[in-house]
């Protein structure tokens, strides 16, 4: 198979493109299987699960840049691209394709789960309270230092994948919003081709819209790291939220206004977080405490009886606890009510 005809087929196999000459099967895989050359093809054609999560693939990828602009439908294709490369390597023992032999037991089952987590992924391409959203992503994988030399490791290679929504339009709102987003997420967990400073470990993280409003949009992101040689991994769980009327991020000021609000929402954090989850509370001081409760990138309004607000594993207990909330009745911050704060929950 020619490198072009390669380079079409994987193309079919993740974007529902059929190259020019190549016809698609039926079944097994989403390109021509006759022609599969590489380890990699010959992986997705031989294994069953495999051959079906590509097509699911596939078809998740046709529907998620569907209705898309030139420009988004280009930046999804990129994005796929991206993946493909890094689909190849991160399976690997070296980071590098595959160029001959064949994938083992484990390392068909790594490929069967980065292709349905990119399936996952795509899914968040999609139409959401009237905004056409899509998908942009980073992938990495390199060698891990520490462990590249051992025969025996399981870690022998590090991974770092992000995700996150943009909007697809050409306008002011679409403009603020994309800039909200990789200023206030992509800066936190920037993944870097020249930084090698995390090459010990594995991290996905990602973020996705949780609700759409005439007045908000409001993302939950996730954090996901596994160090190599770690107990466990660690995660941490915070919201990005967008104030649609003024084009800019949401302040703590829409919801609360007035003197010793902060005291007060303490107050009552500790109480509901006393009545909640008292037998596991490891709780840091109340300066500490404070800094968390009273920090939008906390609070989630999806509940309206009360203001929740997240916490992070061993932020106030143990890791095997989880990571807890405590949920606020918002009739106990009536007397802190900011002009904004309706607008902010309801979207009116």
């Amino acid at each position: 198979m020619s490198k072009t005809i390669k380079l079409l087929s994987a193309l079919a196999m993740l974007g529902g493109l059929a190259a020019p000459g190549v016809v698609l099967p039926a079944a097994a895989a989403s390109f021509d299987c006759t022609k599969a050359s590489t380890p990699f093809e010959h992986a997705i054609c031989d294994r069953p699960e495999l051959s079906a999560a590509d097509e699911v693939l596939a078809k998740t990828f046709a529907t998620a840049i569907g209705g898309l602009t030139k420009d988004g439908t280009e930046a999804m294709r990129a994005g796929q691209r991206v993946w493909l490369d890094y689909a190849q390597r991160v399976c690997t023992d070296t980071a590098t394709p595959l160029t001959e032999g064949a994938y083992d037991d484990d390392s068909a089952a790594c490929l069967l789960e980065k292709f349905k987590a990119r399936s996952t992924v795509l899914e968040a391409s999609r139409m959401i309270g009237g905004h056409r959203f899509y998908v942009a992503s980073q992938y990495r994988a390199m060698p891990d230092p520490n462990e590249a030399d051992d025969p025996d490791s399981y870690w022998k290679v590090a991974s770092h994948e992000l995700s996150y929504p943009l909007l697809d339009h050409d306008d002011a709102m679409a403009e603020s919003f994309n800039g909200f987003i990789k200023q206030n997420w992509t800066a936190l967990v920037p993944v870097n081709p020249q930084d090698d400073s995390e090459a010990s470990s594995d991290s996905v993280d990602s973020a996705v819209i949780k609700q759409v409003l005439n007045s908000r949009i409001t993302l939950e992101t996730s954090t996901y790291w596994f160090g190599h040689g770690a107990a466990h991994g660690n995660g941490a769980t915070r919201y990005l939220h967008y104030f649609v009327p003024e084009h800019r991020a949401l302040a703590a000021s829409d919801i609360f206004a007035g003197e010793g609000w902060e005291k007060a929402l303490l107050a009552l954090a500790k109480t509901g977080l006393e009545a909640e989850h008292s037998d596991w509370l490891q709780m840091p001081d109340d300066a500490d405490l404070e800094a968390i409760i009273i920090d939008p990138a906390r609070w989630s309004f999806e509940d309206d009886y009360g203001l929740v607000i997240q916490f992070n594993q061993y932020e106030i207990a143990p890791y095997a606890y989880g990571a807890p909330t405590v949920t606020i009745p918002w009739d106990q911050l009536e007397e802190f009510k900011a002009d904004n704060q309706d607008a902010v929950r309801y979207g009116s």
